[in-house]
């Protein structure tokens, strides 16, 4: 024998499991012999397998085979139901099928660069995207929602403790990057290749009549760029978000509405809601010149409504929050009072049933005369209950019933028949709700954010030992302390819930879609956190225990509850996989499996499932705020399924003159790795945490205070006006 690649494969594969990733890959340079044997398909899912088993590549894959053997129980829709996970894993499965034996090699050295770089905190290519003026010339205007007038002070040193809203979004189950591009709001956005651009073709472009639609979604992994349907022209945006598939569009229009009083003037304010769906296409070309993934987007409208019955000025007094899913939209409204009597700020909370498409737009009616007739539904309210009003629109000639004499339980129920279409209200708090549950701000709000579930509404809440300003405490704490208040809000459907009529089958869709429609009884959640301290520094008990690898196997990481599926990764076959997920129960939250991109849980018959994406509960008290106290994390960014953390964090107590940037790449759950250019001689790096520092990150990341992305890359903004992507 005079080569290891004529070793029997078993011991073949004993020896090069002892090579670091990096290594791995470089043996492909020494001989063909060496090229074939580390470029086979088996061999480098094995390696793949053996040192990131939670890179993304293994949990599509991992997914993709669940999702091939449970076809044959049904069609792929009725087991997954994410749209965009349902489209990646059939085209997953198709290219298998085209091309098997040429997936892994290519995939283990891409991976492996990508976790050589996360170990090194060093970025591998940054790339940047061109953002409009907040107020350019070409219409577009962002307005974003005022921050409350709180900041840190200390010592007459002042630091940021509220950030604006950015003007993107990125959702990290998806890959996808919403933005408003630079180059279409000065007309068009020019496409690759364009005949017209390089003056091949004479005549007007057809695209030079500025349509509007400077929102562009882009796939961060493709590199396809897809326009939203949205017309910013007339408009002033004051916040952007996509989560679940869903892009919102929170916005004002440009011309008043009416005179609030002599100095302030009302505009109205409308919420449009676009699905941002994955759908297959032939294939395509990027601008690298490679092939796509045979997948494209697809931006559609799906219902828009007013944010505000009234209005809203624009001006930094009145602010609001907001949260939403794929089927709910949450709203909270802080309004100074503008009597003569200096009474405490006007307050309410909205939730809205977004589910339902609707092609009425109300900023297109301001008579409101083109619209379906309003319903309204019974609204009655008890002390601790939030009171069900229905303030809707149905094109149905069917109503539910109002008799304010009839049982609670009769009449707080709708049938199928007469469910409104379209976005409708199902829940409204007002100030006695509001104390009720100890959410009142007053005129000292400490209100940090909102959060939706399936079934539930999250308030965050936080206080800082050095705030101050108009809106903080007078009697400051001792510490910096956060707190969650967690409240069941989403009606359960009248199917599969104890109590439901005779009747209500649980395999008709319009049962299924019917909803309790009264006060949603439940116990409220309130976690709260704060920076105590002890003799070994140790500021926050969940930080301190997520950092101890013992506690990995019990969902301690990254303070994820429920704790992973144990055992995940060591099934013998996709459908052993499948049994372990049988056997799992039907109830209960999400749950953040390692072994897959989206938690698979049981739900309703044998062989259905839905998706569910794996992350931090969020009835949770974000305590890592302080998890370094006296160190404020500004933002993080966690992939949970892959186990890569990074944060942002100032302390601006050892800075004279602004805050100083200390991010942190902490890679979780990945095998450990020899590095050869290690100057201890290839000493193994800590499998559950590596920290690195990055010195650049201050002006390319956080400029918005906000950083987004997963295992694969980095989103922020930096201070001339882009956006940065840092790819590893």
């Amino acid at each position: 024998m005079r080569d290891i690649t004529e070793l029997p494969h078993d011991l073949f594969l004993v020896v090069i499991s002892y090579l670091s990733p990096r290594a791995c890959v470089r043996c492909r340079r020494v001989s063909r012999q060496w090229l074939a044997a580390f470029t086979s398909d088996g061999t480098s899912r094995l390696l793949l397998r053996r040192n990131f088993p939670r890179c993304r590549e293994i949990r599509l894959a991992t997914a993709a085979a669940a999702a091939a053997v449970l076809t044959t129980l049904g069609p792929l829709s009725s087991i997954v139901s994410n749209n965009n996970l349902r489209a990646e894993l059939a085209c997953m499965i198709a290219q298998q099928e085209s091309t098997p034996g040429k997936t892994w090699a290519p995939a283990f050295a891409d991976v492996a660069r990508r976790y050589y770089h996360l170990r090194q905190g060093r970025p591998r290519i940054i790339e940047k995207l061109n953002l409009p003026d907040k107020a350019s010339p070409g219409g577009f205007s962002f307005r974003g929602v005022a921050t409350w007038n709180r900041f840190l002070r200390l010592d007459e040193k002042t630091a940021n403790f509220h950030y604006p809203d950015p003007i993107w979004s990125y959702s990290q189950e998806d890959g996808v990057l919403v933005y408003p591009s630079a180059e279409a709001c000065c007309g068009h956005a020019p496409a690759p290749n364009d005949p017209h651009e390089q003056g091949q073709v004479q005549g007007p472009h057809p695209q030079s009549q500025y349509d509007g639609y400077v929102y562009q979604v882009l796939d961060l992994a493709t590199k396809q760029q897809v326009p939203v349907p949205f017309d910013i022209r007339q408009k002033h945006i004051r916040r952007v978000r996509l989560a679940q598939g869903v892009l919102v569009f929170e916005w004002a229009e440009a011309h008043p509405y009416h005179q609030l009083n002599d100095r302030e003037v009302v505009h109205r304010h409308f919420v449009t809601v676009f699905d941002v769906v994955r759908v297959p296409t032939p294939a395509a070309t990027t601008t690298e010149g490679r092939r796509s993934d045979q997948l494209t987007w697809e931006v559609t409208f799906r219902c828009e409504f007013k944010l505000h019955f009234l209005g809203l000025p624009l001006n930094r007094f009145d602010r609001f929050f907001s949260a939403h899913t794929s089927t709910h939209w949450a709203v909270y409204f802080w309004q100074p009072n503008r009597s003569l009597y200096q009474d405490d700020p006007i307050e309410q909370l909205a939730v809205w049933d977004i589910s339902s498409p609707s092609s009425y737009r109300p900023s297109e009616d301001p008579r409101g005369d083109k619209g379906p007739p309003p319903k309204r539904t019974p609204h009655w309210s008890a002390v601790g209950l939030w009171s069900g009003v229905n303030g809707t629109h149905n094109d149905g000639d069917g109503a539910a019933a109002a008799d304010p004499g009839a049982d609670p339980k009769t009449r707080a129920r709708i049938s199928p028949a007469s469910a409104p279409i379209g976005p409708r209200v199902i829940r409204r708090m007002a100030w006695r709700e509001l104390d009720f549950y100890g959410l009142r701000q007053r005129a000292t709000p400490q209100l940090r954010s909102l959060a939706l579930d399936d079934r539930n509404l999250y308030v965050v809440e936080e206080e800082h030992r050095w705030a101050d300003g108009q809106h903080s405490w007078l009697t400051p704490p001792r510490v910096h302390f956060v707190w969650c208040t967690g409240i069941p809000i989403v009606p359960v459907p009248t199917s599969g819930y104890p109590g439901a009529a005779p009747g209500d089958d649980a395999q008709t869709p319009s049962a299924a879609s019917a909803v309790v429609d009264g006060p949603v009884v439940g116990p409220v959640w309130v976690d709260a956190c704060g920076a105590n301290g002890d003799v070994n520094m140790s500021f926050c008990s969940r930080v301190a225990s997520s950092a101890n690898a013992d506690d990995a196997a019990s969902g301690s990481a990254f303070g994820s509850w429920p704790p992973p599926l144990a055992g995940a990764l060591e099934v013998a076959s996709p459908e052993e996989l499948v049994k372990q997920l049988k056997r799992r129960p039907g109830a209960g939250g999400s749950s953040a499996t390692a072994a897959w991109p989206w938690a698979l849980v049981s739900d309703g018959p044998p062989g259905g499932f839905v998706a569910e994406p794996p992350a931090r509960w969020l009835g949770l008290a974000p305590c890592w705020r302080h998890e370094d106290f006296p160190y404020l994390t500004v933002s993080e960014m966690v992939d949970f399924a892959a186990g890569v953390r990074v944060t942002a964090r100032h302390c601006f107590m050892l800075e004279t003159l602004s805050v100083h940037v200390r991010p942190a790449i902490s890679v979780k759950g990945a095998a450990a790795e020899v590095d050869d250019d290690d100057e201890d001689g290839g000493s193994k790096i800590s499998s559950r945490k590596a920290t690195k520092k990055k010195k650049r990150s201050k002006i390319e990341l956080l400029a918005c205070g906000h950083i987004a992305g997963d295992e694969r890359w980095i989103v922020g903004e930096d201070d001339s006006g882009h956006i940065t992507i840092v790819r590893f």
